[in-house]
């Protein structure tokens, strides 16, 4: 995160902490000079409840981010979904800038989901702000 400051604000949900990420240079979105999308994170927020690894919810996490992977770039690049069990359910939505192709708004979604993966590992919730792309899920509707 080269350039970058960290801010965290606390006081919002009592459950959520949360990180932004202030840049001192413009944002560069994707474009065909650069060729890939900008990954640089404004915004991480993770739920402060966890989960289990192996219990119901943590396969609903796993199925809810690789179905925003899959789906979103081919979904006009504006998607919500949620985990088909009717237990411990996970909802999700993600975004990909209209700027991208089609390859670049699925790559910047794998690196929104490492992010969200690396940075709040077992979490409830998260949310990731890239430039370029968005990724939230939670274990509530939104």
């Amino acid at each position: 995160m080269d350039g970058e400051v960290p801010v965290v604000a606390t006081g919002l949900e009592s459950s959520t902490v949360e990180t932004a990420y202030s840049r001192s240079r413009e944002r560069t979105p994707a474009s065909p000079e650069n060729g890939s999308p900008n990954t640089s994170i404004n915004y991480l927020a993770c739920n402060v409840n966890g989960y289990l690894q192996g219990d119901a919810y943590a396969g609903n996490v796993a199925y809810v981010l690789a179905d925003m992977m899959n789906v979103t770039p081919n979904a006009g690049y504006d998607y919500y979904t949620h985990s088909p069990s009717s237990t411990a359910v996970c909802y999700g939505h993600a975004t990909c800038s209209l700027a991208l192709s089609y390859n670049d708004c699925a790559d910047c979604l794998t690196a929104a989901r490492s992010t969200v993966l690396a940075g709040c590992p077992s979490s409830i919730g998260a949310s990731v702000e890239m430039v370029d792309c968005t990724i939230r899920y939670e274990n509530y509707f939104f």
